[in-house]
């Protein structure tokens, strides 16, 4: 086995394909279209918010069998070459090959129900719909309203697609897997995702080492290498390379790093590792935490959860984060790895300024642990957006609550985001509802009292998605929000 790689390797509707050199850098989507003419994949937004670019992709890594393989929808307009190897990519001209150069179901479906509108974003619509069908086996109008969060149509033509959707004839339907994806190519791409990998072009490299320590040695300070970046999935990161915002000099890739694919569900806590997707969280953490799971409903799109990781959104630290919150006052620990080994920091003492992390040049985030509800715990996670789905935050709201043996409050977390240059905490408050019984809680001054001080304890600034004035409010409202449906539950219990 050789020792190294200077090459990506990824297969194109089953073409085999080793991508060296300046198409290393290059985003899916133009590859796609200016390298393999393959133009039914359509760019509009370059940010990954509107699926135009939506394609199919099923990732292999060390370990994995081939049962374990999903083809699942994602932007390719966002997705770097270098972050799809040991891909297999579908593209929209990929269908016609499962039922020999007919029009494939899903498409004969949108035909028939008018579905197609200008035809522009259509190829999108019909891919994330066909990775809706690699996991949902029969769609109703519900299912297909979730799934297609990510896609756009400008042309408001989104009642007949819904209706093409539940109509598809999935008789006999074959799965884009069971097509493309043999034991053949399993095998090639997991021997090559056993292999470290390293691209230079002028002034630019790629690597993907096999082990943690191996990244964190590659980020010691070195004079001639500077402006790095770890990734784990690159959503963020192939936003800022489109719009010109940050290139890295080095990329270095978490992908080939098997223990960093791990999920594991312990008696106190959920440890989870640095390459598990948004979307596989959502399914495996229900059971500890469904408030949580839910709120993932409304994380970014299904394009984006099927890529992006909870630890990159950690990494990221945005103080409109989506996921920062809940694991604030869950008081998450980050573990970090380092030349050295692992240390572990609570996620409330991570963040040290906007985007500005207690992390020394040669660490990175490896693990997330999030510890298990105690029992008699109330949880409540809110975002305010201008629209519901695929939207940026204005405010975001996470609010725990403990009870002791004798109903009173024994333990207290609010953290708010959108309201400063982090998340913040506000421990001042959370003192002053120690002891509280659930009857004091719930009066309707107390509240009042309770969400004014929340209001008055932030200062936010005025921006495109609201001003100060509008987010103190929201705040206030958020947590008299928490409170009226927890009177509701009491309701209900009696």
């Amino acid at each position: 086995m050789s020792t190294e790689r200077d090459y990506i390797l990824v297969y194109i509707n089953s073409r085999r394909l080793e991508i060296r050199t300046e198409y290393a850098f290059m985003n899916l989507s133009d590859y796609l279209r200016y390298e393999q003419q393959l133009t039914g994949t359509k760019i509009v937004c370059a940010e990954g918010d509107c699926g135009a670019c939506t394609v199919l992709s099923g990732a292999v890594s060390a370990g994995k069998e081939i049962d374990d393989i999903c083809y699942r929808a994602i932007n390719s307009c966002i997705a770097p070459m270098h972050s799809l190897d040991c891909c297999h990519i579908i593209s929209i001209e990929g269908l016609n090959q499962v039922y020999q150069d007919k029009l494939h179901p899903i498409q004969t479906s949108m035909v028939a129900h008018h579905g197609t509108q200008c035809g522009f974003c259509t190829p999108g619509f019909v891919m994330a719909i066909a990775g809706m069908l690699e996991q949902q086996k029969n769609p109703d109008a519900n299912h297909a309203r979730n799934y297609l969060t990510g896609n756009l149509c400008r042309c408001t033509g989104y009642q007949s697609i819904i209706d093409s959707v539940v109509d598809i004839d999935t008789n006999n339907y074959q799965s884009i897997k069971s097509h493309y994806h043999n034991q053949s190519i399993h095998d090639e791409l997991l021997t090559a995702a056993q292999i470290p990998v390293t691209i230079s072009h002028k002034n630019i490299s790629f690597s993907a080492p096999i082990s943690a320590a191996a990244v964190a040695k590659q980020l010691k300070p070195q004079q001639q290498s500077r402006n790095k970046q770890v990734f784990a999935a690159a959503t963020d990161l192939g936003v800022s390379l489109n719009k010109d915002i940050f290139k890295p000099q080095n990329a270095i890739s978490l992908h080939l790093i098997p223990e960093l694919y791990r999920h594991d569900i312990s008696s106190d806590n959920s440890k989870i590792g640095a390459r598990v997707t948004i979307d596989q969280i959502q399914h495996k953490i229900k059971a500890q935490h469904p408030e949580f799971s839910e709120f993932l409903n409304i994380f970014a799109s299904p394009q984006i959860r099927n890529n992006a990781t909870l630890v990159g959104n950690i990494a990221n630290g945005s103080p409109v984060a989506d996921s920062l919150p809940f694991l604030m006052v869950m008081d998450s620990i980050i573990i970090i790895q380092g030349p050295k080994g692992v240390r572990k920091c609570n996620i409330n003492q991570l963040y040290t300024g906007y985007k500005q992390l207690d992390l020394a040049a040669d660490e990175f985030i490896a693990y997330v642990e999030i510890p298990h509800k105690a029992t008699n715990t109330k949880l409540g996670l809110y975002k305010v957006s201008q629209r519901r789905d695929l939207d940026i935050s204005c405010v975001a709201a996470a609010f725990k609550l403990q009870f002791d043996a004798h109903n009173a409050l024994s333990e207290v977390a609010i953290a708010l985001g959108g309201v400063a240059a982090t998340v913040l905490r506000i421990p001042a408050i959370e003192q002053q509802l120690i002891g509280l019984s659930m009857a004091e809680l719930l009066e309707p001054k107390s509240c009042q009292a309770i969400a004014e001080q929340i209001s008055e304890s932030v200062t936010p600034l005025f921006d495109v998605r609201g001003s100060d004035k509008f987010r103190r409010t929201l705040v206030a409202n958020l947590y008299k929000k928490f409170i009226f449906e927890l009177s509701a539950g009491q309701q209900h219990e009696a």
